[in-house]
């Protein structure tokens, strides 16, 4: 999770908007989808409310290269979908070097949100003013 928020962090460099509202939402969408629910990631979003297609495939990248990691690693398939994974995205040392902590990327939830498919807009190219 913490290689996931340096990386975020990272792109908040050049793309401020990964900390406004409407991108974390999306993130925790993806997040509660494919990682506390384990939902199949066949179809995978490409629009995250970033303010442009590049930084909409940056968010994208990173989050499917911590959900690659989280497949691959036999700890964390052994924790049961649902609460227990939330509780993982929200860990108290989901933290960056520099101290930025999970809710600034992704917010925070007490429950999982439902185990419903992500929103159609999320899959379709996002609204740039480029």
């Amino acid at each position: 999770m913490v290689a996931l928020l340096e990386k975020l962090k990272r792109i908040a460099l050049e793309h401020e908007e990964v900390t406004d509202t409407d991108v974390r939402e999306s993130m925790h969408l993806a997040l509660n989808c494919y990682f506390v629910w384990g939902q199949d990631r066949s179809r995978f979003p490409r629009s995250f409310g970033m303010f442009s297609a590049e930084g909409d495939l940056l968010i994208a990248r990173a989050i499917r290269e911590f959900l690659d990691a989280a497949e691959q690693s036999s700890e964390i398939s052994r924790i049961p979908v649902g609460q227990a994974r939330l509780d993982v995205l929200q860990a108290e040392s989901a933290v960056t070097a520099d101290g930025m902590l999970y809710d600034e990327f992704i917010g925070h939830r007490d429950t999982p949100l439902p185990a419903e498919p992500l929103p159609e807009h999320m899959f379709a190219d996002g609204d740039y003013e480029e």
